[in-house]
């Protein structure tokens, strides 16, 4: 009896060994995979030997049957693609408009994208890089090449709203859209400077011609105005206001050579050869 009781492992024996296997399970597990982290900014898309569960995982700790479920992050933060792409305008003129599009992946609907497109690079190389090429074609096809620049804003703004309708349906929001350059051919550019310069000369020329019509406006004014004294002052000279003036401006000196008709200036007829009392 006693000989068999002593044969069985003591708990202190078991213990160590207890504690032993738990480690072994938790390095398991962990060179298993059995715990993955979602960072901020990401979904992840749990699946079970490739098949995908429905909803995602949110940021932070979560756990995994090792070797039997796997997790794909997607990035859900805004994302940025730029392209340039070649098309005919309304004229016929190839025009390259670069442009600058912010994305991101509606969060709740990232397993969908995933199980539908792919990652994040087979989402933009099928879907969102082909819906900018489509979108600008379509919107610059309706202007001639050089209202593109007079009407920028427009073209960014409808280019914009298709690209916007292209993607929603892949649970991708178009956050902006910016036309960074438009680049015409050179010869175009060059008509386009020549017209700029031949439209600044016409407006010079305009402005000598209004600034040459004032000037001769004044001056007609001017004459009318002197036109409109002389003839009120002629209205208004009299013979006595004349010998008035004259008296005022005499100096009081008589003059030594006098008219045949004795005529002495500012005082009237006198005879010359009568000798003054």
């Amino acid at each position: 009896m006693n000989s068999g009781i002593s044969s069985l492992p003591s708990s202190k024996t078991l213990r160590p060994a207890f504690v032993g296997g738990v480690i072994v399970v938790i390095v398991l597990l962990i060179l298993g995979g059995a715990f993955v982290q979602i960072g901020p900014g990401q979904r992840g898309v749990l699946m079970t030997f490739g098949a995908v569960h429905d909803g995602v995982l949110d940021p932070g700790l979560h756990f995994k049957l090792p070797f039997v479920q796997s997790v794909a992050r997607m990035d859900v933060q805004v994302q940025n693609s730029q392209a340039a792409e070649t098309s005919a305008s309304l004229d016929l003129q190839n025009v390259s408009t670069t442009v600058a599009t912010n994305w991101h992946i509606l969060p709740a609907d990232a397993e969908w994208v995933y199980q539908h497109i792919g990652n994040e690079s087979d989402l933009v190389d099928k879907i969102i890089r082909p819906a900018i090429s489509n979108s600008v074609k379509a919107i610059t096809a309706h202007y001639n090449a050089e209202d593109l620049i007079v009407h920028r804003d427009a073209v960014r703004s409808q280019i914009q709203t298709q690209i916007t309708s292209e993607l929603q349906p892949y649970r991708v929001v178009v956050d902006s859209v910016n036309i960074t350059d438009f680049h015409f051919s050179d010869e175009f550019a060059q008509a386009i400077e020549r017209k700029q310069v031949a439209q600044q000369r016409a407006l010079q020329a305009q402005y000598e011609l209004d600034q040459a019509k004032v000037v001769a406006q004044q001056r007609i004014v001017e004459a009318q105005a002197q036109s409109q004294a002389q003839k009120l002052l002629q209205q208004t000279l009299t013979p006595e206001l004349i010998q008035q003036q004259a008296i005022v401006k005499w100096d009081g000196h008589l003059p030594t050579v006098v008219g045949d008709k004795g005529v002495l200036p500012m005082i009237g007829n006198v005879d010359a050869g009568t000798p003054a009392r």
